[in-house]
């Protein structure tokens, strides 16, 4: 049994992203971040997001000198500006580490450009250097929100995507833009980031135009996403401080994380006869790797009406609520410090399995589930990325043009 603290999972999530991220100098993929430890030449824009936020939390915690993660920010920010490939100012998802190359067929996606907007932000508010404010500027006017922008069963929405390629990732009947921000998943922050650009006009008719579906599970009514996977309601919040913050139809996003994390533990529990792994401990319906590869899960309610897992559970699932139910959150971290080898040098691995008699662990980390964890221990312990990136002028006063404010 180990015994692990919240800051031990913090700082080894911050050493995963030194150790993980690629700090040539020479480099033209400078600052880019690995998508997971299986694939290293293979990274993630999102997870250069994570990256860029765990310097701060690097500096306030001693971890690094504020010198070496100034100039780690600055090269990385340049990377963006200048090799890392774009269409209308969205990243590709996956980029080759050493060039910024577009990596094979993927898509260029909104969603992990936004992540990687939100790493981009923070360090901006951070630093407070004009060089970094420069770079973060052109990174955030370039990007061509309103050509996402179209009609759905006559509601203003985003697209979600765009690939090019017939081929391509995600493509289906042909090339182009690909499906849309329809439903309430994990694109908060979007329209946040849409109402401070040159297109605030339509942000608030874009953040009131998603479907709000509410659903109950046992004693826990929420909006929930379509599939209902824990990650949705989390990611979101590793940077949006919104415990205090409502919309102007009364929604509180904070609380409603809360009751989807309370009614996935209770969907764990009650599934933990079909399910050896599920519990009152280990629960929560996420994406992560499994021991047939990576997988989306989801608890109920879903579109499916039916539980949708193999029994596999992420630490990060559980970790990444901490903010929303501390209590339940510190019990699972000290019972899965109970299972033998699920800790690595990094921290927890992705994700365990007990069903068919036999424990199975995931043999890698994958950075964006990795940076949830740092994220959100971080939150909850001192909030130094909550506090910088929430004052960043450009979150400011996009939430106000969305309508959001304080209790």
């Amino acid at each position: 049994m180990k015994n692990i603290s919240l800051k031990e999972i913090q700082k080894t999530a911050f050493d995963y992203f030194m150790n993980y991220t690629n700090f040539n100098p020479e480099s033209k993929g400078f600052g880019l971040t690995v998508d997971a430890t299986h694939k290293l030449q293979k990274a993630s824009i999102a997870a250069t997001g994570f990256m860029l936020s765990s310097l701060v939390i690097g500096v306030e915690n001693n971890y690094i000198s504020r010198h070496d993660a100034y100039e780690k920010a600055l090269m990385t920010l340049k990377t963006l500006v200048n090799h890392v490939d774009h269409k209308f100012g969205f990243f590709a998802h996956f980029l080759d580490i050493e060039t910024g190359d577009r990596y094979h067929k993927c898509e260029y996606s909104t969603i992990d450009t936004a992540l990687c907007l939100c790493g981009v932000l923070t360090v901006d508010a951070y630093f407070q250097d004009e060089e970094i404010a420069q770079l973060s500027t052109i990174i955030f006017d370039r990007i061509d929100w309103e050509i996402l922008f179209h009609q759905y069963e006559n509601v203003p929405v985003l697209y979600m995507s765009y690939n090019p390629d017939k081929d391509g990732d995600y493509v289906d009947k042909k090339p182009g833009f690909i499906h849309q921000w329809d439903m309430f998943a994990e694109q908060l922050m979007m329209y946040v980031m849409i109402g401070a650009s040159k297109y605030s006009h339509h942000a608030k008719a874009l953040y009131e135009g998603f479907e709000r579906i509410k659903g109950k599970y046992q004693n826990f009514e929420y909006i929930h996403s379509p599939g209902n996977a824990l990650f949705v309601y989390q990611f979101p919040m590793a940077w949006l401080d919104l415990k205090e913050v409502v919309d102007q139809n009364g929604i509180n996003w904070f609380e409603n994380a809360k009751n989807a994390t309370l009614a996935h533990q209770a969907c764990s529990i009650f599934y933990q006869h079909r399910f050896r792994t599920h519990n009152q401990y280990f629960f929560g319906f996420t994406a992560s790797d499994t021991p047939k590869g990576y997988r989306v899960f989801g608890a109920l309610p879903n579109r499916m009406n039916r539980i949708d897992s193999d029994g596999t559970v992420a630490p990060y699932g559980c970790v990444g609520s901490i903010i929303f139910t501390p209590d339940i959150c510190k019990a699972s971290i000290k019972e899965m410090g109970k299972i033998k080898g699920l800790w690595g040098p990094y921290g927890f691995y992705d994700a365990f399995n007990l069903e068919h008699n036999q424990l199975w662990i995931s043999d890698h980390y994958i950075s964006i589930d990795k940076g949830l964890e740092m994220l959100m221990i971080n939150a909850y312990l001192t909030q130094d990325v909550y506090k910088a990136f929430m004052s960043h002028q450009s979150i400011q006063i996009g939430m106000e043009v969305i309508g959001w404010k304080r209790k």
